[in-house]
């Protein structure tokens, strides 16, 4: 069932960006006016834009692979709440009263990998989203919405993100301690 998500979820990304790629072939040919960073700030033209999203889907697709393809855990405590699962998850023990820092070895880098797996792949999905809708409504010329980004632009393009990246980050534990309350059988963490 995961290999089938894993290719699934691999062909809407990839499918996204390309429809993201086009729209803005569309709008800006020469991409005078791209808000991507790749080309306003290091001035990439479409070669470089393109080899640059080449290595970052794929780059996305091989961490998302730590996320799809988690190895149950069986021994979780059955009385976890919220914020100590999320402990358990990077430490594999109970929250003590001091603080700890995060030995690194090979169950906690796949778990870290699996939870940044699943922040890129709903980034990617997200971002293409933003960027897809910020074409359309440009190549359609909604005036209001051209002048609501003209005006202010950058600060909602940030504040989106930024609203993104935290929700990935809770919505990921979320997802993971719904399962774990469920049926700790079924938690999917790398042990």
């Amino acid at each position: 069932m995961n290999n089938k998500q894993y290719i699934t979820t691999i062909t809407y990304i990839i499918l996204l960006r390309l429809l993201d790629l086009g729209l803005t072939f569309i709008h800006t040919p020469r991409l005078r006016y791209e808000w991507n960073p790749i080309v306003s700030v290091f001035g990439y033209s479409w070669m470089g834009m393109l080899i640059t999203q080449i290595l970052v889907v794929s780059l996305i697709i091989a961490v998302m692979s730590f996320y799809f393809f988690k190895k149950p855990l069986t021994n979780l405590p059955n009385d976890l709440s919220f914020i100590d699962y999320v402990y358990y998850y990077f430490h594999n023990q109970k929250r003590s009263a001091g603080k700890k820092w995060l030995k690194y070895n090979r169950i906690t880098i796949n778990r870290i990998l699996a939870y940044n797996g699943f922040i890129l792949m709903t980034m990617a999905i997200s971002i293409s989203y933003l960027a897809i809708i910020n074409n359309l409504m440009i190549i359609y010329a909604v005036k209001s919405y051209s002048s609501f980004i003209v005006q202010y632009g950058n600060f909602f393009y940030i504040s989106v993100l930024i609203f993104m990246a935290i929700s990935s980050f809770v919505l990921f534990f979320i997802l993971e301690y719904k399962s774990y309350k469920n049926n700790p059988v079924y938690v999917y963490i790398d042990n």
